[in-house]
């Protein structure tokens, strides 16, 4: 029966684990740490919508009075006052935005981008002046322009009413949007529209049923913004 010896490690290798084991542990102690600070500073930073949220179930008199974020009295019924508090109650604003936004939504998507296919897909005389021209508009301020519309709006008599919300939307008056999509439609191929011209669509049916079912990801991307 024969035996093997196993020669004992070096010194040298036994240091190198010993360093990584510390190393590992340091490394583990190191990032706890990190994380229980990163921890309370996020406590910290949501202390205020706490305290808010706490404030908003607590009566009148106990909100800067017990700054605790467990109410010591509730007094749920500040939700029915406040939303019955004003003239309207909040499901008339609600509605209200509900309707200019869906509206607005709507008209930028389709103007703009009625627009946007005029620059990308078809050619015709001052194209690129127009397109750099509706550039230019992006570097106005929007406070240069309140002034200028508000003496519009005025003349028009469409002070106190929801048309200069919704009206220019229709109108395609946002560059950016315009801009956005024209990058996206200029990435298509031009062969589509030669295949449906070629089929005999005109511009507009070409853009109906072959470039607007493409551009799905450019108008979510409207719509989100």
């Amino acid at each position: 029966m024969s035996t093997t010896m196993q020669s004992p490690r070096p010194k040298a290798a036994r240091d190198d684990d010993d360093a990584l084991i510390e190393r590992f542990g340091s490394s583990k102690r190191s990032r706890f740490t990190r994380h229980v600070i990163l921890c309370l500073i996020g406590l910290f930073m949501m202390y205020p919508l706490l305290w808010l949220l706490s404030s908003s179930v607590k009566p009148n008199g106990l909100i800067f009075s017990d700054l605790s974020l467990w109410p010591a009295e509730w007094s749920p019924s500040n939700y029915a006052e406040g939303w019955t508090a004003l003239e309207y109650d909040f499901g008339v604003y609600f509605s209200n935005s509900l309707v200019i936004v869906v509206l607005s939504i709507i008209g930028n998507l389709f103007s703009c981008s009625l627009a946007a296919y005029g620059f990308a897909r078809l050619n015709f005389t001052g194209r690129k002046l127009f397109f750099a021209l509706m550039l230019g508009t992006m570097m106005l301020p929007g406070h240069v322009l309140l002034i200028p519309q508000y003496i519009l709006f005025a003349k028009l008599g469409w002070l106190n009413t929801y048309y200069p919300l919704l009206v220019p939307n229709f109108l395609a008056t946002n560059a950016f949007y315009i801009f956005l999509m024209v990058q996206f439609m200029r990435s298509l191929p031009q062969e589509l529209d030669d295949a449906a011209r070629i089929d005999g669509c005109g511009p507009f049916r070409t853009f109906w049923s072959i470039i607007l079912p493409l551009c799905r990801p450019a108008f979510a991307t409207t719509a989100i913004f």
